[in-house]
């Protein structure tokens, strides 16, 4: 479907927090320069050396989300810049920021997020995996760490290492194949945060897939990307017995399809959990052709901007949704198309790292 134009108002603006390079506040960014009529962006992050801080019309640094100081700061740069739509960049921000929506809409800013209730349950995932299991969707089989050598007993070495929070990128996720390696694993990762999955499929057979609801959580569209492992996008490869395991990074690049039986049971998934916005699913397909989940993450992804070339642009969606009522069918966006990634510089004088706040 053709995309209605924004409303005949001066420019949105619209504030992207956690703007690096690598992150998904980059991708949101790419997204929205996409847009005409054009956004008027604030940037913010808490690292000057940030690559989307100097993209935006106004950049400003922010404390962690996690200091008492971070809220009051994003308080002040909505009053300050006149943000009318806010859109959290990070797993943290999107954490603090759903449990004060209604302080943000009394200072007249929208947050493009999920209910705080939806990203409560994804961010744990064993929270995550009894709901799927209770809803009949396959997964991987899941245990804690307790029940590691069950899991080995019946799937073999290699299995797959995970914390329970926190593993945004792949980070601290670990292909295993002994004892020792997984006693290590806890080691570093601890006990109380482990999660141990059985490794399906190979390198050939994952997926990242989007299912966009509205803020009434209304079905909007799908979109998959068929991930080829390679190069950034590759997280960690093992060659065991003579086959190559591996795993992706955050940073996915590959094939855009359209793959009816994946997207209408992923499309299932995103209503009956209650998205309300942006929904990202991780899943690989088995040998048995059954489609297992792995992540669902309430937010936008690390492949928004892949996804914006192609016509199905989310937060240019979200913002005319949440903000202006604006309501979508089906999208008419490319597909059979690959997308490759590189890795970019930006050049900025120096001083601008020790001026971070400009603009408004």
């Amino acid at each position: 479907m053709t995309v209605p134009s924004l409303p005949p108002t001066e420019r949105t603006t619209v504030m992207v927090t956690g703007v690096g390079g690598r992150s998904v506040g980059h991708q949101i960014l790419h997204a929205l320069s996409l847009v005409t009529p054009a956004y008027r962006i604030v940037a913010t992050d808490m690292d000057p050396f940030s690559f989307g801080l100097y993209l935006g019309d106004s950049r400003h640094l922010l404390p962690g989300a996690r200091d008492v100081g971070y809220l009051p700061a994003v308080l002040e740069i909505i009053k300050k810049e006149g943000v009318q739509a806010l859109i959290p960049g990070t797993e943290p921000e999107t954490w603090v920021l759903t449990q004060h929506q209604a302080q943000l809409a009394a200072h007249g800013c929208v947050l493009i997020a999920h209910p705080h209730e939806l990203v409560a349950l994804c961010q744990d995932k064993l929270r995550l995996q009894h709901w799927l299991e209770t809803h009949d969707i396959d997964t991987p089989i899941t245990v804690t760490a307790s029940e590691w050598p069950q899991l080995v007993r019946d799937t073999g070495f290699p299995i797959i290492g995970k914390p329970m929070t926190g593993s945004g990128g792949s980070r601290n996720v670990a292909i295993l194949d002994s004892a020792a390696e997984v006693a290590e694993w806890l080691r570093i990762v601890g006990e109380e945060n482990a999660l141990f999955q059985e490794y399906v499929g190979d390198l050939d057979s994952e997926y990242t897939v989007g299912v966009l609801t509205d803020k009434e959580g209304r079905l909007v569209d799908s979109i998959v990307l068929h991930r080829k492992l390679v190069g950034i996008s590759l997280a960690q490869t093992r060659l065991i017995r003579g086959k190559l395991y591996g795993f992706s990074t955050g940073y996915s690049q590959g094939f855009v399809v359209r793959h009816p039986r994946l997207q209408a049971a992923l499309e299932h998934l995103a209503c009956a959990i209650g998205a309300r916005g942006p929904l990202n699913i991780q899943c690989r397909i088995d040998s048995d052709d059954k489609i297992k989940i792995f992540e669902v993450h309430p937010r936008f992804s690390g492949t928004t901007s892949i996804r914006a070339d192609v016509g199905f642009n989310e937060p240019d969606l979200m913002i005319r949704n949440f903000l202006f009522d604006q309501t979508f069918g089906r999208l008419d966006y490319r597909s059979d198309v690959v997308a490759i990634r590189a890795l970019q510089a930006i050049i900025v004088p120096r001083a601008d790292l020790t001026q971070p706040a400009v603009g408004g």
